[in-house]
């Protein structure tokens, strides 16, 4: 039987490489996004419509949090449950068998990256699809008070405001 290989750690050296890879490329693509905010702020500062930009960009990150942050909890928070309810069946470690060699792969740190990651990559699709929808949202924020009709018992908003307004 062939020697077991433990799971490959990468060495400081690689990992504070990839660390600064990672920064540099979160820098560029970050100036590239804070530019083109600033391009968009002078352009409609200077139109005079400076306020109902940076009231659209608040609307939009505030949907974009109030609808990442709890479908992150959520989906994490179930992972959380269901890891404690079933990881005593498994082991810590699982060999695999890749081109001959036995490795051993790490099931709980493998399993954690796993839940974060897609916990994390749901949350931020979830939340740049309402991010989207910014426009119903602030329809129905601001809309003004419409008068008569039939009422909605939960919300409180006439039957024309989700016809005509929204």
């Amino acid at each position: 039987m062939p020697e077991s290989i433990d799971w490959p750690r990468p060495s400081r050296r690689r990992r504070r490489f990839l660390l600064l890879l990672a920064i540099l490329a979160a820098l560029v693509f970050g100036c590239w996004i804070v530019f083109s905010y600033y391009v968009d702020a002078l352009w409609f500062g200077s139109l005079g419509y400076g306020a109902v930009f940076w009231r659209k960009q608040g609307i939009q990150w505030v949907a974009f949090a109030a609808f990442a942050a709890p479908t992150f909890l959520v989906l994490y928070a179930s992972f959380l449950v269901l890891k404690r309810t079933h990881f005593t069946g498994l082991p810590s470690s699982q060999t695999i068998l890749i081109g001959g060699q036995v490795v051993k792969l790490p099931v709980e740190s493998v399993m954690r990256l796993i839940g974060i990651g897609a916990s994390l990559a749901i949350a931020v699709g979830t939340g740049a699809g309402m991010m989207a929808e910014w426009p119903a949202l602030a329809l129905y924020w601001y809309a003004p008070p419409a008068t008569g009709g039939v009422v909605d018992p939960i919300f409180g908003r006439p039957l024309a405001f989700y016809l005509f307004t929204l």
